[in-house]
C-alpha cells in the first residue's frame, strides 16, 4: 500500500498481471528443461546396446574367420563347424550360442549370418577379381531400432 498517493517511489510490489506473466514464463522454461532431461534419459542406454551389438558381431566374425575356406567334411551343430560355409544362414534369436554351442542369455539381441561366394560382379572392385567369400553379420536389438552390420571377405590363402 502506498503511503503517499502523489509519490510512486514509495510504492513497492507487483501487480497480479506481472505475477501471472512471470509464472507462465517460469513454467515454460521448466517444461523445456524437463523435456531435455526426458530425451537424454530415453537414449542413454543406446551406446551400451550398440557396443554390445558390435562385440557380439565381432565375436561371430572372429570365429568364422578362423575356419577353413573350403569344406572339410560335414558338420552338425555349431561346435562342429569346420569351414566358412557352415555358418551361412545362421539366425539366432534369444538363444545366442558361443563357439562351443553353449547358450548365452542375451535377451533382445538377434544375429543373422550370411556367407556368399563372391562373383566378379559382386566383389571385383574390392578384391581385384580374387576368389573370396563375403561374410555379413547383422546384429539387431529390439530396443535400438537399427541394425549393426559388419562385413568381411575371406579368401583362400
Amino acid at each position: 500500500m502506498c503511503m503517499n498517493r502523489m509519490s510512486y517511489t514509495l510504492c513497492r510490489g507487483v501487480t497480479i498481471i506481472e505475477l501471472v506473466v512471470s509464472m507462465v514464463i517460469i513454467t515454460i522454461a521448466v517444461g523445456g528443461v524437463m523435456a531435455l532431461f526426458l530425451g537424454t534419459t530415453r537414449t542413454s542406454a543406446d551406446p551400451m546396446v550398440r557396443a554390445q551389438s558390435l562385440a557380439i558381431a565381432q565375436s561371430y566374425m572372429d570365429e568364422i574367420m578362423m575356419q577353413a575356406y573350403t569344406p572339410t567334411g560335414s558338420a552338425s551343430g555349431r561346435s562342429n563347424y569346420n569351414d566358412v560355409d557352415d555358418y551361412n544362414a545362421i539366425t539366432a534369436g534369444s538363444s545366442i550360442e558361443d563357439q562351443f554351442g553353449n547358450m548365452i542369455d542375451m535377451p533382445g539381441y538377434t544375429v543373422a549370418v550370411t556367407v556368399v561366394l563372391c562373383t566378379n560382379i559382386i566383389c571385383a572392385a574390392e578384391l581385384s577379381n580374387r576368389a573370396a567369400k563375403k561374410i555379413t553379420i547383422v546384429v539387431s536389438h529390439a530396443g535400438l531400432g537399427t541394425d549393426i552390420p559388419i562385413i568381411a571377405y575371406r579368401t583362400n590363402y
